[in-house]
This record gives C-alpha cells, sequence and structure tokens, in this order.
C-alpha cells in the first residue's frame, strides 16, 4: 500500500486529483468530510464545541450550526486553533483506522492542514495542489456560490501556500484546463504504479535494488532558470489579486473593495509587476498638466522591491520621460515601509524640501498632495527658473 497525502490551500483544486485517484481504484479519504461526520454525530464533540464558542452554534437539535461556527473561526485564527484541538484527535483517529483496515494498493488522504499535525506521519509521499490567488477567489465565488468577502477573508485565513509547496514531493500545478491537471495526475499514478510493479520485481527474484545516488547534480551546462519579470497596466479581471497583494503588504490594515479598486482604475493608471505570472507588485499612478504622480505603491513579499518593485519603477519613469513630464511625485503616508521610501531613493528620487522648488512645481504639489504625506520627488527635466 502507497499512501498519499494531499493538500493545498482552499480553491487550488485538490477535489479534481481526488476524483482521479478515485477512478484509479485509490481509496480516498477528505478530511473535511470526515470533520463534517464527526461534527454531525460526534456528541462529546457538539458539547465541547458548544462549551468552547457558546450555545449560538449549536442547532436545537445539538448538532454544529456550521455557518455559524464558520463564520467565527475563519475571522481568528486563535479560535480556528482551539477548534482544531477539540476536533483534530477524533479525525485522526478514524484517518487511522480507515488506512490500517484498507486493503486499497493505494490511499490518497486529502486534508488543508495536513503538514501541520500527525497526519503527515501515515503518509508515503506528499502532493501539494497548486495554483494562483486569483484563481483561488475565482473558483470560491464561482464554484461555491462565496460573495467576494467571505471568499477573499477564507484564502487570508490560511497558512501561506508556498509553505506547503516546500516542503512537497510532488506539486501538481491546477492553474490550467481540468483535462490538464487530470493528465498530470494520471501521469504521476502510472509512474508510481510503474515504480511499486518494478520493486515488487525485483523483491520476488530477490535481486536487490541498485543503489542510485539521488543527490542532484549541477554542470556547468545546465543553464539556470530565471523567474518571467513582467510589467503591464492592470485590467478589471486583475482585481481580485490587487485587493489579496494590498491586503497582504498592509498586514491588513487595508480591505479595499472591488467597487474601489475598479473606480481607482478609472481615476488613475495601475501598473502590476509580476514574476512567473504572479503580481507582487503594484502601483497605482497618474499624470497631469505636465507632472507625474505615484500615489500608491504596494510591494509583498519584501524581497521582490529587488525584481518587481524595481521594473515598475523603471516603466513609470519611461512613461513619465515619454509623456514630457517635468518630474515625478511620490507620496509617502507616515506608515510607509521603510523598503519602500528606501526604494525609491535608490531610483533617483529625492527628499527636497518644498521651498526649494520651482514655484509651479510647488503649487502642483498644494493641488495634489495627501494631507499628511512626505513628497518624495524625480526630476525628469531641468528646473523651472519661476
Amino acid at each position: 500500500m502507497k499512501v498519499i497525502g494531499l493538500t493545498g490551500n482552499i480553491g487550488t483544486g485538490k477535489s479534481a486529483i481526488m476524483k482521479v485517484a478515485a477512478k484509479r481504484g485509490a481509496l480516498t479519504i477528505d478530511a473535511d468530510k470526515l470533520v463534517h461526520g464527526i461534527q454531525e454525530n460526534n456528541k462529546d464533540v457538539q458539547s465541547a464545541i458548544g462549551k468552547t464558542f457558546g450555545a449560538d452554534v449549536l442547532l436545537p437539535d445539538g448538532k454544529i450550526n456550521r455557518p455559524k461556527l464558520g463564520s467565527i473561526v475563519f475571522a481568528d485564527p486563535a479560535k480556528m486553533k482551539q477548534l482544531e484541538e477539540i476536533i483534530h484527535p477524533a479525525v485522526r483517529e478514524e484517518m487511522t483506522s480507515l488506512v490500517e483496515n484498507s486493503d486499497a494498493p493505494l490511499v490518497m488522504i486529502e486534508a488543508i492542514k495536513l503538514l501541520e499535525g500527525p497526519t503527515k506521519d501515515l503518509c508515503d509521499l506528499v502532493w501539494v495542489a497548486n495554483c494562483g490567488k486569483f484563481l483561488q477567489l475565482q473558483r470560491l465565488i464561482i464554484s461555491r456560490g462565496m460573495d467576494e468577502d467571505e471568499a477573499f477573508k477564507r484564502i487570508m485565513g490560511q497558512n501561506p501556500q508556498a509553505d506547503k509547496v516546500a516542503q512537497a514531493d510532488v506539486v501538481i500545478d491546477t492553474t490550467g484546463t481540468l483535462a490538464e491537471t487530470e493528465a498530470q495526475v494520471n501521469g504521476l499514478l502510472d509512474e508510481l504504479i510503474s515504480s511499486d510493479s518494478a520493486e515488487e520485481s525485483a523483491q520476488t527474484a530477490d535481486v536487490p535494488a541498485p543503489e542510485v545516488d539521488e543527490t542532484p547534480t549541477v554542470t556547468d551546462e545546465e543553464p539556470m532558470e530565471l523567474p518571467e519579470i513582467t510589467v503591464r497596466r492592470a485590467r478589471p479581471s486583475d482585481i481580485p489579486s490587487i485587493m489579496l497583494l494590498i491586503h497582504k503588504a498592509t498586514d491588513g490594515k487595508m480591505q479595499p473593495k472591488r467597487a474601489e479598486i475598479l473606480q481607482s482604475l478609472s481615476d488613475r493608471g495601475y501598473l502590476i509587476g509580476q514574476i512567473d505570472g504572479e503580481i507582487t507588485a503594484v502601483a497605482g499612478w497618474y499624470t497631469d498638466k505636465g507632472f507625474a504622480a505615484i500615489e500608491q505603491l504596494f510591494i509583498h513579499p519584501t524581497e521582490t522591491a529587488e525584481t518587481t518593485g524595481r521594473a515598475v519603477i523603471k516603466e513609470i519613469h519611461k512613461t513619465a520621460n515619454e509623456l514630457m513630464a517635468e518630474a515625478i511625485f511620490s507620496f509617502m503616508a507616515p506608515d510607509t515601509p521603510d523598503f519602500i521610501r528606501n526604494l525609491l531613493l535608490e531610483h533617483g528620487f529625492s527628499a527636497d524640501a518644498v521651498e526649494n522648488f520651482p514655484r509651479v512645481w510647488r503649487e502642483m504639489l498644494l493641488d495634489i498632495q495627501p494631507i499628511g504625506s512626505e513628497a518624495l520627488v524625480y526630476k525628469l527635466r531641468d528646473m523651472r527658473i519661476s
């Protein structure tokens, strides 16, 4: 028997992978369904949840009001941990029993929290379903009927997907069509079955398997694969990804709505910087009366300031210069991260005193500078005398 642990954050396509495994004869165990069954039928668990989260999370018959409970735990990681401490022991007990009593040649366990607990110890391999956050958001809205705010909250309430990918034996890219995902899974299962058959044949023939050095080798002939960095104007279809980026870049202090971003797209230009298709930088800027102004600049994770952050700023420089702007202003709010300010200074912006600006520049700043912000300036043209 081979046991595969399948994980990945919400909306990454785990169910599609499980269906392929089931068609190939695997015993498939969905941890979420076990949780639901325990919440539905285990009186001890129901009682413990009611005592911990209040009588409001229980229905008149004593069963769990799952929507009510979900609204509490998905909004508070500490409460989610409390729920897991109540229910996970029962889930692990039932899961272990299912694996130990099965005679299926392959078992696949699907669990979002697979890597955070002892369930991982049941598994021979870890597979991770992976896709971008925008696609996760789309799937939750379209397939599960969630509204945008609820889907956004669910995605942001989970551990980073990158942590799961880093621990994977196999990563399955579910960005493409369903047929493409199924083809990946079938190919992986074919390899696994073929490997098991070869191992069984070797054991039958009593021939020891040759030792294989699995240490990866790197030669001078192997080219280093560089990430693809792109900068482009934002489109309405990018709004969910922009919302997620701003939320993460501000540690949740800003939670923009779709309507706000959509309005901003018409009021100013948005540039987005991507690494291998993942949006990591967003800049809201515009030009007016011979000047350019960067009103918003969000970068996450911080280390991508050296890649997509720089690329976005260079594109603004280039476009503003082509539009014959005299200068680019960038407005720093009091809580702007230091690395953003330093990045702009490294790119030629300066914190010159306003009184040193030409009169026309000072007048422009009076019109456009947000109250309480600091203005950095990048001079594109010779300063005016007047």
